[in-house]
């Protein structure tokens, strides 16, 4: 492993162990709580596990040599279907799922190289951004968007 990539790695632990504190204290009841909108604490949690999976969904599909497919529906209107998707799904259901998800991303994160984490051509797909923003965009920006409307 590289310097660089143990780093990177190291601040979505960091981050991630945030997100761990902020959820384990959510009371039972606090799960049901409307937060955002009409979404509630246990929507946005499914609706972080949706971003998660995508994101591990791309980074498989892009290390096979393939090219994501992209849906035309509108970012609020993805978002808005993953919700209605979600609903209905008990908060332990979706606890356990989302770490199952964020366990398989965090996975895959390790196996890449620093070219394929750092090089802003390794992945035409991502239009000259690194494989690592999005990894970050997935996990650690997006917990970072969400983590007061779990306190």
């Amino acid at each position: 492993m590289s310097e660089r990539r143990d780093a990177f790695l190291a601040r979505l632990d960091a981050a991630r162990a945030e997100l761990d504190a902020v959820i384990a204290a959510v009371s039972p009841e606090g799960w049901e709580a409307t937060v955002d909108g009409a979404m509630r604490r246990v929507d946005l949690l499914a609706h972080i596990e949706w971003w998660e999976r995508r994101g591990s969904y791309e980074i498989r599909t892009l290390l096979a040599g393939g090219t994501p497919e992209v849906s035309e529906e509108s970012l609020d209107a993805l978002n808005e279907r993953v919700t209605t998707e979600n609903r209905g799904r008990a908060a332990v259901e979706v606890r356990t799922a989302e770490v199952a998800a964020w366990a398989e991303l965090r996975a895959l994160a390790a196996t890449l190289s620093e070219e394929q984490l750092y090089d802003p051509g390794a992945f035409p797909w991502l239009e000259g951004e690194p494989l690592k923003k999005m990894i970050k965009v997935e996990s650690s920006a997006h917990w970072s968007d969400h983590l007061n409307h779990f306190r």
